[in-house]
């Protein structure tokens, strides 16, 4: 297995598919389409002047659809008519490259180590890779890989267990991730050099594999458990504390500290961190107000 073979199986068993979106040269189609729109709706509304002036039924054409559609049946040219289907047509096609632009343009982009990831495994025999591409697309000749980091920002990853984006995720498949395989890595076999083949003696390569369904089964539990902590924290601090004014400030330092919890930990938008730090709040002032505590003055 070589070449292309060989990438599309790390693509798709790695769940590393990872493809340029080529989004200059979508947008420069459209740009093109624009201007034939242009175009038409000039010649268009050339027509539709001209035959406004006219004194047989074409000056009735812009109030009358019937005779406008039917217009060439009788020998009269229906080049409005023709126009306007011209414009009808390529309006459609306008707004089918639109739409896809969209579609294409709203994938999630790679993260850079990622991109990186895959550039260096195409090139390095030793990751398992080293696929020896020919072509200017992978092989780098005359012009950058799709891959380098030239193109970081329109490649797009296909992958559905890409997970999320949030500053926990980053942190658990970052840093912690990072701690874990230097203390443990001996237990996890490297990739093989031969996918054909076990990872034993000279097919070992230099690159270790971490599901991304099971890093983010790890991640939603400890979120989930970083998410409970700190009302539980709460509680358990204010029934240790009596004075009053103490108790405010603790209440304040801990609805803080869920809101900044909730902007690290989730892509919840600012009106949900918003009501649910509310909610919180008032649940640490219901706490105290059934509590038996004399403010100071």
């Amino acid at each position: 297995m070589s070449g292309y073979t060989k990438l599309a199986s790390f693509m798709v068993d790695k769940h590393h598919p990872i493809l340029r979106k080529y989004q200059h040269l979508a947008a420069r189609d459209l740009l093109y389409l624009q201007a034939e729109l242009c175009d038409l709706d000039f010649k268009y509304n050339s027509i539709a002047r001209k035959d406004a002036h006219e004194e047989d039924e074409r000056q009735f054409y812009d109030r009358d659809w019937l005779h406008l559609g039917t217009s060439h049946q009788r020998g009269l040219g229906g080049e409005q008519w023709t126009a306007a289907l011209a414009i009808r047509a390529k309006l459609r096609e306008y707004y089918a490259a639109v739409s896809e632009y969209w579609r294409i343009a709203s994938l999630p982009e790679p993260k850079p180590t990622e991109r990186s990831l895959l550039h260096d495994w195409i090139r390095s025999p030793s990751s398992g890779g080293g696929c020896g591409f020919l072509g200017r697309d992978l092989g780098g000749f005359e012009q950058p890989s799709i891959y380098d980091e030239l193109h970081q920002n329109d490649l797009a990853i296909l992958s559905d267990s890409h997970g999320e984006d949030d500053l926990f995720t980053e942190f658990v498949k970052g840093p912690l991730l990072t701690c874990y395989h230097r203390l443990l890595r001996y237990r996890r076999p490297p990739l093989p050099i031969d996918p054909e083949n076990p990872p034993v003696g000279d097919n070992r390569s230099d690159l270790h594999h971490y599901s991304d369904r099971g890093i983010q089964k790890i991640t939603n539990i400890l979120g989930i458990m970083f998410s409970s902590l700190v009302p539980l924290l709460s509680i358990v601090v204010l029934s240790f504390i009596s004075n009053g004014g103490a108790r405010l400030g603790v209440m304040c330092l801990f609805t803080v500290l869920f809101s900044l919890c909730l902007a690290v930990a989730t892509k919840a938008r600012r009106v949900e961190i918003f009501a649910a730090t509310a909610a919180f709040a008032s649940v640490q002032v219901v706490f105290i107000g059934s509590s038996n505590v004399t403010l100071s003055a």
